[in-house]
Formats: C-alpha cells, sequence, structure tokens
C-alpha cells in the first residue's frame, strides 16, 4: 500500500487502509473503491489523504505502531479527563509497542484540526516511549513516561479554544495564558498517589530548554528531567509535523533539522540523536521526489539511518536501497509528496 495525498487521489483507486471521522466512525472501509463523491466527502471533513492499494506498492506494508481501537480509547481517556483510565493505558501502549517487531514509526498521521490536543498527546506517548526504549527504559520507567507523555497537555482543555486555534499572532497575555498549561495539568494531577512523582515532573516540566530559556521554572541541562527532556522533543516534532489553523504543517525533513539544528539550546542532543534513529523521516507508503528527478515509494526504513530508507521506483517497480546499494549513493530524497 502507499498513501497518496487528498489533492492526487484519483476515482477508481483502492482504499488500503480504513478512513475514519473525528469520532472514529469509519467513514470509508478498506477495500472500497474511490468515487468523486467519496473524494468530495474526505475533503469536507478535513482528511489529508488516504493509503491505497496498488501494483506498484502491493508489497509495501505499513503497520501501526499501536492499533486504531488502543489509539481510540487513549485519546477518549484524555478527552474526558479520566486518569486512572490513562493510567492503564499507558501500560497497554508500551506493551504494545513492546511487543512489536520494528519500533520503527511508520504510518502517516490523519487527525484532524478538531481532535488535535487529543491525538497529538498520543502521538508524543508514542514517540516518547520509542526514544526510551532506545534509551533501555526499564518497563516501569517506560509506562511511568507514556502517562507523563500522555498527559502532558491537559492542562490545554482548561484554555479556551479560540487561544489554542488562533489563526493569528497571540497577544502577550494570551501567551501568557498558553504557558501556563503544563502548571495546570501538574495541579490535575499533583494529589494523586497513583501517579509517580517523576511522571508529574515530566508533565510539569515539558516546555524547559536546556539552555535555561524554557517555562516555567528556566531550568538548565541536567537539572530538566529525562522524562521532561524525552516528551519536549517528540512535542515539538509532532506539532511541527501538523497543519495547524495558524500554520502550515512542516515536512519530516524540515522538522528534523529544526531539532539537530536546536540542540544545546532547546533540546538534549543525546534524546534527539536516539529520536532521529528510530523515527523514520520518509514514512513508509509515502511518495519521494529523488535527486535524479524520479519519484518513489518509500518501502522500508532503516534504523540509525532513516534519511536513506529503501525504495520502490514508480517507473520500472525496482527496488533500491540508498543505504547500502553502492550505485546508488550519490541518489538523495529531496521532497516528500504532500498535498502543496
Amino acid at each position: 500500500m502507499r498513501f497518496v495525498p487528498i489533492s492526487k487521489l484519483q476515482p477508481s483507486m483502492l482504499i488500503a487502509r480504513a478512513i475514519y471521522d473525528q469520532s472514529d466512525r469509519i467513514l470509508i472501509n478498506y477495500g472500497v473503491r474511490l468515487t468523486d463523491e467519496f473524494i468530495k466527502k474526505m475533503e469536507a471533513k478535513g482528511v489529508i489523504g488516504a493509503y491505497i492499494e496498488d501494483d506498484i506498492s502491493n508489497k509495501v506494508i505499513v503497520q501501526e505502531a499501536i492499533t486504531n481501537e488502543l489509539r481510540t480509547r487513549a485519546v477518549k481517556s484524555i478527552q474526558d479527563l479520566d486518569i486512572e483510565a490513562t493510567i492503564n493505558l499507558s501500560k497497554s501502549i508500551v506493551e504494545q509497542l513492546l511487543g512489536s517487531d520494528s519500533i520503527l514509526l511508520d504510518l502517516v498521521d490523519l487527525r484532524t484540526f478538531d481532535d488535535y490536543t487529543y491525538r497529538h498527546s498520543v502521538n508524543v506517548a508514542v514517540l516518547s516511549t520509542m526514544i526510551a526504549m532506545g534509551m533501555n527504559f526499564k518497563f516501569d520507567e517506560l509506562t511511568d513516561l507514556c502517562l507523563a507523555a500522555l498527559l502532558h497537555d491537559i492542562g490545554k482543555l482548561k484554555i479556551s479554544d479560540e487561544i489554542l486555534n488562533k489563526p493569528g499572532r497571540l497577544t502577550e497575555e494570551e501567551y501568557a495564558l498558553i504557558k501556563t498549561h503544563p502548571s495546570i495539568a501538574y495541579s490535575l494531577v499533583k494529589e494523586r498517589w497513583d501517579i509517580a512523582a517523576t511522571t508529574k515532573i515530566g508533565i510539569l516540566c515539558h516546555h524547559e530548554n536546556v539552555d535555561g530559556s524554557g517555562y516555567p521554572f528556566g531550568l538548565k541541562d541536567q537539572k530538566i528531567h529525562r522524562y521532561a527532556r524525552i516528551i519536549h522533543v517528540a512535542d515539538v516534532f509532532d506539532a511541527l509535523t501538523s497543519k495547524r489553523p495558524y500554520k502550515d504543517a512542516y515536512s519530516p525533513g524540515e522538522a528534523s533539522e529544526f531539532l539537530m539544528s536546536s540542540c544545546g539550546s532547546l533540546f538534549d542532543r543525546d534524546v534527539v540523536e536516539v529520536f532521529l534513529g528510530y523515527v523514520p523521516i520518509y514514512p513508509k507508503g509515502s511518495t519521494v521526489i529523488l535527486s535524479d528527478k524520479k519519484r518513489a515509494i518509500v518501502s522500508e526504513n532503516i534504523k540509525f539511518n532513516t534519511l536513506r530508507p529503501k525504495v520502490i521506483l514508480e517507473d520500472t517497480g525496482e527496488e533500491i536501497d540508498l543505504t547500502h546499494d553502492p550505485q546508488y549513493r550519490n541518489i538523495t530524497i529531496i521532497e516528500l509528496e504532500t498535498n502543496e
């Protein structure tokens, strides 16, 4: 299967993965062929694209990091501020990731504006847990970190959508209010005996920068708990690669460049290096443009070298390994196909 942006979808294309609406009801099921009416329906719902099946991509298998059912339950627990359910779900997320053959994250995120905060929190939990697995965290540490990531933005549920989704520049007063969300989140969990102190610190300090320019305390370097340093990287990456009412999405490559260029100022260098080793810059099934102008579909990501995956050339169907094939060492990926 491969991912096709909404602007590139055509009637008769075969849906390879079900498309869900904001309530996680099936909008278009897998195995259905697209029509003009279906495509217009997807556009009206804010769907950014779909996975389709065709001859050239039929060997590409795209796996979810966690099941849609678990993702839906986690989103609902955050939306309902059901802390007890979220505690239990953090363990389920860790168990699913530990049980996976590969923890490379390959699925393109299909969320829309309206449920951004909730799905963003689940994405950050998955990304943070993947980083921590790469750093050899123990199971209890993974679940404590995962819970902190799931709850890191619950303070925003107490801030109006008009401010959170404001298309224009925030006023000083509005930005000051946004900066209170870690403290609000902390206040919602600080009295709970069933949540570890380190989890609470991760929630409270996920906007601290290693150079001391962050908030709420202006902590520096190792004075920032490692849970917070991990969540900070995952949070910013997911936010940058998301389209919002007030900004366009960065490409994964652009977001990765930002992480690398901000090591030592915003982010912990060790955390960023592990992140870049485990999170594919070009998701499996996505279409890329190569430096020789050929189009290709990403078929497999290479751990620790995610900038140079295996790809299938659209014109010939040949699979090439940009990391290991000597004849392609001078070929690079210059663009990820999007709706632009």
